[in-house]
């Protein structure tokens, strides 16, 4: 055990309630410490399971399923070509309070457009000056398409908005359930600008969802509060606190639950939950996962550009030994950028079969060997990546045997990503926790989107845009099918394994629900 481990073993859960204490406190062991309390901005996981408590979307999935359900848009109706969506505004949302601001008024019409002016960077309204003010491209905007696709956005009254597509898009209202599409009040927005401060907002939080935020101290915890405000309160029960302790160690995670230091624990890897499992005290929470773990080949190197190349290094990877190694068996092998628990999922492909003779005769054929790559392990555990740091070495040590030499390379998270999409790598462990519509994960894969890859294919986005704008499920996944197989001839990335979710929790925990995308929500949880 490290020093860093064995200090925060030492202290307890700042929060946990006291003896006689009346208010509910929930504890979650999270794995890591947001960069930014601004969801727009950012495509962490890290960052948005933070996000979760404070913001609501305009539609959300009910608990535990992929079912779309409306959320701060009470309803809504699609023009009779798919290009219009109105949405009808919930009344009587009220906005959380942070230090420094105190809203004067209730959700509105105003707050979508100052969402979507930031996300689109139109320079129209109150969203459009902020985008600005404070520069960035918002990674999902790109992966989704939604600079082209999004043609405007009109207020029709205080709680009535309307979206013109410039094409129909059958994944639109399903991107709308992302936490980056949350929506953000323009009061504060409008109060940031007006005092020069507008990077602000990716400290000050204000959103209309259950917990508000109260303190923060980076890499150490996250206090949030009940927000009294909040319009399910009737619906669901709430803890009167929630607290993040931020525990970047899967093994001091596990051990923290087991010490009941708290009540949750985001994911840890098979070796620590075949221990919890031995814990009477403990529970796991399981669902097959809409997640996919890979390994994306910077084809912007020369030699990884040649599709010889990224066939010959997948087929040197043996992913059955990585399935039972780092997933514990807690998985399955992939066999399609898109996960097997979607419905597009196309259940007639195979895994690349392991063969190194042939691997090693390909990268020959190919004239690159000898070949040094560098090999970059994710530091953090995921559903879909269990354990970064012994995959690459797997890897590592199957490549060798084909004469590639690697190098891993690993940094702290954010970092890592931003070197990723800065295009520094030549291959990359990474991963997408994916949501029930099919556009999402294969979009990552899209021409500009940042996959890690940087493969653009004209007939794969083109497949994608058909199976937007098709009506028929059939129909989609026909065309879905087609875009899978195109990726599985190219491999921009390897697909190495669809990762079970597992959620450890104290036995105690009620209402806890796993989320088939992965997120992590805690309305309607309580200790015990």
């Amino acid at each position: 055990m490290t020093r860093f481990s064995a200090l925060l073993l030492a202290l307890p859960l700042l929060g946990a309630p006291t003896m006689g204490q009346a208010d509910t406190t929930l504890r979650f062991c999270a794995a890591g410490s947001p960069k930014t309390f601004d969801p727009a901005m950012t495509d962490s996981g890290i960052d948005h399971v933070t996000h979760l408590p404070i913001f609501g979307t305009l539609v959300e999935v009910k608990r535990g399923s992929d079912q779309l359900v409306p959320g701060l848009a009470s309803s809504w109706s699609v023009s009779a070509d798919g290009l219009a969506y109105t949405f009808e505004l919930r009344r009587g949302v009220r906005w959380q309070s942070v230090e420094g601001f105190k809203p004067t008024r209730e959700f509105n019409a105003d707050d979508v457009l100052f969402t979507f002016g930031r996300l689109l960077d139109r320079g129209e309204g109150l969203g459009g000056a902020f985008a600005k003010a404070v520069p960035g491209v918002s990674p999902y905007v790109v992966s989704l398409g939604w600079e082209k696709l999004i043609r405007k956005v009109e207020k029709l009254g205080d709680h009535q908005v309307r979206v013109t597509l410039a094409e129909r898009d059958a994944s639109f209202l399903s991107a709308l359930t992302f936490v980056f599409a949350a929506i953000e009040s323009a009061e504060l927005g409008e109060q940031l600008l007006k005092a020069g401060t507008p990077q602000r907002i990716a400290q000050m939080p204000v959103g209309t969802g259950p917990f508000q935020l109260k303190s923060f101290r980076p890499d150490a915890v996250i206090r949030y509060t009940r927000h009294p405000g909040w319009w399910r309160d009737k619906e669901v029960p709430r803890a009167d606190q929630l607290v993040y302790a931020i525990t970047p160690d899967a093994n001091v995670r596990a051990q923290r639950l087991r010490r009941d230091e708290c009540d949750i624990a985001a994911p840890v890897g098979p070796a620590e939950l075949a221990e919890l499992r031995k814990a009477p005290a403990i529970k796991l929470a399981t669902a097959p996962g809409l997640n996919i773990g890979l390994l994306a080949y910077n084809t912007r190197r020369p030699a990884l550009a040649k599709v010889e190349v990224r066939q010959a290094l997948d087929m040197a990877i043996d992913k059955a030994a990585i399935l039972r190694t780092v997933y514990g068996g807690a998985g399955v092998v992939a066999s399609s950028p898109i996960p097997a628990a979607n419905w597009a999922h196309d259940a007639t492909l195979r895994p690349t079969p392991y063969d190194p003779a042939r691997a090693k005769a390909l990268l020959q054929k190919a004239g690159v060997l000898p070949l040094s790559l560098t090999l970059w392990a994710m530091p953090v555990v995921r559903n879909y990546n269990p354990n970064g740091q012994l995959m690459a070495q797997m890897i590592q040590a199957d490549w060798a045997k084909v004469g590639v030499s690697a190098r891993i390379v690993t940094y702290e998270w954010g970092e890592y990503l931003r070197r990723i999409d800065a295009g520094e790598h030549d291959a990359a462990l990474s991963g997408w926790n994916g949501d029930p519509e099919p556009a999402n994960t294969a979009g990552q894969l899209a021409c500009g989107a940042a996959s890690g890859s940087f493969w653009c294919n004209p007939a794969y986005d083109k497949l994608l845009a058909q199976a937007r704008q098709a009506l028929k499920q059939d129909d989609r996944k026909a065309l879905y099918v087609k875009a899978q197989r195109l990726a599985m001839q190219e491999l921009p990335w390897s697909p190495i394994a669809y990762g079970q979710l597992a959620v450890p929790t104290r036995a105690s925990v009620k209402g806890f629900v796993v989320e088939l995308d992965g997120s992590t929500y805690f309305d309607g949880v309580l200790p015990r």
